[in-house]
């Protein structure tokens, strides 16, 4: 079967429709291209032909990209001869002697958007799910047929360097905005739109519209001058953010400034040249584990065997404080109608205005309309009973962190609504098995830990208890897909698996103070490694008092290797973090200012001059204890496998993507390397860093975590 169908109409308006057989998305791949550069071929000898259309035969879909599987199965020799093959056929649509339009009625990402930028003209639908962008620098790469070439030429250079460089996905409205395309078309009259615009090109130039540009803009990019200003300010710009530790977007600003101004075939040369730089490299084979591994999360159900999810259409949110009016809030973004209960009408009212300040600067971003605002609240209702949670599917409870109050709350739910419907609570460190205990129903009583923002962290928890039932399990699962979180399925243990993992890197952090190191130096080493924040920092927006909490809970049950290094005293002054004004930092408006001499005075510490130990040892006391309780976690079987481990932990913590998680990280260290140190640290420090024992077994070995999963080769 054809990849592609060519129909021409008596009006000389020829139809090419991508409809890859067996696939729910269209891909490029050798054999698509091959296809489609015979088909394009053997176009100019068509009598009849005298303009093209460009659409797509999937729901939802224009194209999806290159077939990300086909590069995992070449050779760097094989990579430019790839690349130009793409180039080339991209160059035989934009060389067709009649003008040709792009008709994006779904999502149309990286090659996919070289395809539509070698045609004329390009139509967009402003349905939900149509998306238009070059993510490749999320997978470590960057856009090299044609996108780094022509981009610059159609949107100016300074749009163009903004979506290039950070991948972004831009909507309807918002490409249309910069010129990327020509129609931002609503989707019910899409296709007859399309049909007729393309019509109405017939016997019409090839013109090229370029966006209005402003008088600064085109002073900056008008100039050599200016544009070695942009560059420069790119540059830094990508060096702030990524700390250097991404190679690929400053690859794509040395072919854009190579190509910028002069011949696309010019362009074309430095993209295919550089490409090499940072293809196979150690960051990109990490970025494409990860998405291969994201993408799994999205076929599965988080139990074995074949257990369909329970159908969601209406959700119930018990609390409506920062986490319950998070979740409401994204549900209703999600266009699922959410129902919040508090006991307080004060607290209900300001769940409701948390969510519209989300989207308010949504709004602010020229994300949404306010029709689209209006829509959304329409969604959120509240209550300070229970009426309208028997029509909840699933209720997640948001309230205070004490089981007592938990447990009752489960008990005055369950009253109120059907047997069947699900319960899931928002614990972050109470088991579910101890919640669940006095339940009618244990078996639909689950634990869907979000994190917070909850409109901005991607992982969610998926607690299964003694009694969850796999029905239970798979539609928390399912309902975290739709809500766009990655969920990971773990065990019902203390601290579960995040916040387990993070317990010894938080207090290793603060005993680093208190032996004399600076706040802001632990925290540097830390961003430095590539942690969106220092642990100090990320004390003090969990909140001291709640990282306290969570503290004990752990302490508990692992005595030898969780205990509280102190920050007790600054809780017991009042000092709880940034909700506060102050902890180890001081607050003003909510920004932090810089550390606060109190939180030494508290600790009863005193920074040192020189510091008491280097940034080698700061960096392997804070990242060892998280391999090592990560192993203890596999051990206990809190997590199935040190991929879903290490996926929890990058979208749970923000640990560097880059460095491919926690666990591959300690591979490309080397196992025998990390005991060795764990065992000089425990020597020197104390049991807390004694390794676990499979740990030192994997290690004498020569074993990986990853060692029966190949990694990505090329």
């Amino acid at each position: 079967m054809s990849a592609f169908t060519l129909e021409v109409g008596d009006d000389g308006l020829g139809i090419l429709t991508f409809d890859l057989p067996g696939e729910k998305v269209n891909m490029l791949s050798r054999g698509v291209f091959g296809e489609l550069s015979d088909m394009l071929g053997r176009m100019p000898r068509e009598p009849r032909l005298r303009g093209l259309l460009v659409r797509s035969g999937k729901p939802d879909v224009f194209v999806a990209g290159a077939d990300l599987k086909e590069f995992t199965r070449i050779g760097s020799e094989d990579l430019r001869p790839l690349v130009e093959r793409g180039q080339a056929i991209f160059e035989q649509i934009a060389a067709l002697p009649w003008p040709t339009v792009a008709a994006i009625g779904g999502a149309c990402v990286g090659g996919g958007t070289e395809f539509a930028l070698a045609c004329d003209f390009r139509l967009m639908s402003d349905a939900p799910k149509a998306r238009i962008g070059l993510p490749e620098v999320r997978l470590g790469i960057y856009p090299a047929w044609g996108g780094c070439t022509r981009l610059p030429k159609l949107v100016g250079l300074q749009a163009a360097l903004d979506l290039i460089l950070t991948g972004k996905l831009l909507d309807a409205r918002r490409a249309r905005r910069i010129g990327l395309v020509d129609e931002a078309v609503p989707a019910a009259i899409f296709e007859t739109f399309a049909r007729k615009f393309a019509a109405g090109k017939l016997g019409g130039g090839k013109r090229r519209r370029r966006r209005p540009i402003s008088l600064a803009s085109l002073a900056l990019e008008g100039n050599p001058l200016g544009r070695r200003l942009i560059f420069s300010r790119a540059r830094q710009k990508v060096l702030e953010e990524t700390k250097g530790h991404y190679p690929a977007p400053f690859e794509a600003l040395s072919v854009i400034e190579e190509g910028y101004g002069k011949p696309v075939a010019a362009g074309l040369e430095a993209e295919a040249r550089r490409l090499g730089h940072v293809f196979g490299g150690p960051v990109q084979r990490n970025l494409l584990w990860i998405f291969f591994q994201t993408e799994e999360v999205r076929k599965e159900t988080g139990v074995a065997g074949d257990v369909r999810p329970r159908p969601v259409s209406r959700v119930g949110v018990l609390g409506a404080g920062i986490m319950g009016g998070g979740i409401g809030q994204l549900a209703a973004d999600k266009g699922i109608p959410a129902r919040m209960k508090d006991i307080d009408s004060k607290a209900l009212a300001g769940g409701f205005a948390a969510a519209a300040g989300i989207w308010k600067s949504a709004m602010a971003r020229r994300r949404m309309t306010a029709r689209d605002l209006e829509a959304k609240m329409a969604l959120l209702s509240g209550t300070l009973d229970f009426s309208g949670f028997a029509q909840c599917d699933v209720t997640i409870e948001a309230v205070v962190e004490k089981l007592a109050v938990k447990r009752a709350v489960l008990k005055d739910w369950e009253e109120a609504v059907p047997r069947e419907e699900i319960f899931a609570s928002n614990t972050s460190t109470l088991p579910i098995r101890e919640i669940a205990a006095g339940a009618v129903a244990a078996d639909r009583v689950a634990g869907m830990h979000f994190f917070n923002p909850v409109h901005r962290m991607p992982l969610v928890e998926v607690i299964r208890g003694e009694r969850t039932s796999d029905e239970t399990v798979a539609t928390i699962f399912e309902l975290a897909k739709r809500l766009g979180k990655t969920p990971v399925v773990v065990k019902d243990s203390p601290g579960f698996l995040v916040n387990r993992i993070l317990a010894p890197y938080l207090s290793e952090a603060v005993r680093l103070l208190q032996e004399g190191c600076r706040i802001e130096d632990v925290d540097r080493v830390m961003t430095d490694f590539g942690m969106p924040v220092g642990p100090i920092a990320l004390l003090d927006d969990v909140g001291l008092d709640v990282a306290l909490k969570a503290g004990e809970t752990l302490h508990a049950a692992f005595p030898d290797r969780m205990k509280a290094a102190g920050q007790e005293a600054l809780v017991a002054a009042g000092r709880l973090g940034r909700k506060s004004g102050n902890g180890f930092y001081e607050y003003e408006e909510g920004k932090r200012r810089g550390p606060s001499r109190e939180a030494y005075r508290a600790l009863r510490a005193e920074p040192k001059d020189p510091a008491p130990v280097n940034t080698e040892t700061i960096e392997s006391r804070l990242v060892l204890p998280m391999i090592n309780e990560a192993v203890f976690c596999l051990e206990e079987g809190v997590v199935a496998s040190p991929a879903k481990l290490d996926l929890a932990m990058i979208f749970g913590t923000g640990f560097p993507a880059f460095r491919g998680g926690l666990l591959r990280h300690a591979d490309a260290v080397g196992l025998d390397h990390v005991v060795a140190w764990l065992k000089e640290l425990a020597e020197k420090y104390g049991t807390r860093f004694v390794p676990a024992e499979s740990l030192r077994e994997l290690a004498e070995s020569n074993g990986r975590f990853y060692s029966d999963r190949p990694e990505v080769t090329f």
